[in-house]
């Protein structure tokens, strides 16, 4: 039996509930980027590098912002 050990770690996170999750596992591609808002996971990819993982949330932070900072606010 093999055992395999995930780390993960909070990235960063939106207003609007998403958040984003690094993940680092034991094996190839070892670092998993991935966006939640609630149970649906809305970004995810793999890559081998750490600094690539990070350097893509960055990128999906600025774009998932922008987005988010366009909704209509609901009237009330």
């Amino acid at each position: 039996m093999t055992s395999r050990s995930v780390d993960v770690e909070r990235v960063w996170s939106l207003d609007d509930g998403a958040i984003c999750l690094l993940v680092e596992r034991d094996d190839a591609p070892r670092f998993e980027i991935c966006v939640v808002r609630g149970e649906e996971v809305v970004r995810q990819n793999r890559l081998y590098a750490r600094g690539s993982a990070l350097m893509l949330a960055e990128t999906w932070r600025s774009n998932l912002s922008r987005v988010s900072n366009r909704r209509p606010t609901p009237a009330r």
